[in-house]
């Protein structure tokens, strides 16, 4: 504009001040309403994407739940668990009744969360514990789980049934027994960080479905633009480091 001003136009341009002035004007005006077009494309390019990844979450939320619903209510582990509780009630009725009470809270669990994308980290210790008690009352000492340092993690969460999909993973892919048990430690070395490992013995043939828990935990954690989980695998030791989410 200051260059525009400092130009002394010949007469026969019929120079004027106040359309140039009027020009001027016009010309904001113009630029302005160009760039909101491009803004509004571009927010509602990003509102578009945020969506689709919104349904990708719970495309692969509601294929977790299906996956953990999937390994329950297989026929196998139904009759198992029917077939405990009813050797439970003669000799241990009080325990017959808390393996009830587990396996209800299990269901419910999954049911009260299956559209979230993350959860309490409490809540999902929780829900292990129940998921496990099933599990320590069929196979007794052949497996043991130790959880540590859990009591500073109120603030922090992941995507549910991340833990669930990690020790069935464990259990179903390893051979155990009163005297080679597996053994699982879950641990918080650092205050956003929960580690998972477990001892290897894997079976002599790997099932179907190898790895598909951890490739949905690794996919849900790509689209909440979070770190991926790490895992290291040797011939002893499969390790998962899953990284927290602070929860509002």
């Amino acid at each position: 504009i200051r260059l525009f001003f400092s130009i002394d136009f010949p007469s026969r341009f019929v120079y004027d001040d106040l359309l140039t002035r009027q020009t001027i004007i016009v010309g904001i005006i113009f630029t302005l309403m160009t760039t909101a077009i491009f803004a509004a494309e571009h927010f509602f390019y990003r509102w578009t994407d945020a969506r689709l990844r919104s349904m990708e979450m719970e495309q692969l939320s509601t294929k977790a739940q299906l996956e953990a619903l999937k390994l329950q209510l297989v026929p196998h582990f139904l009759f198992n668990n029917l077939s405990t509780v009813t050797a439970l009630i003669d000799r241990r009725p009080d325990t017959a009744t808390l393996y009830v009470t587990k396996l209800s809270s299990i269901y419910r669990y999954m049911l009260a969360n299956r559209t979230e994308h993350t959860i309490s980290l409490q809540k999902e210790l929780e829900f292990i514990e129940a998921y496990l008690f099933l599990y320590e009352i069929r196979y007794g000492n052949s497996i043991k789980v130790n959880i540590e340092h859990r009591s500073a993690m109120a603030r922090f969460g992941l995507p549910p049934l991340t833990l669930q999909l990690l020790i069935e993973n464990a259990i179903k892919h390893n051979v155990f027994s009163i005297d080679s048990p597996l053994y699982i430690h879950i641990d918080f070395p650092k205050e956003n960080l929960m580690v998972v490992e477990n001892n290897r013995s894997p079976k002599a043939e790997k099932e179907d479905g190898t790895q598909v828990g951890i490739r949905n935990i690794q996919e849900r954690y790509h689209l909440l633009h979070q770190p991926e989980p790490v895992i290291v695998e040797n011939d002893h030791l499969f390790r998962v480091e899953i990284p927290l989410i602070i929860v509002e």
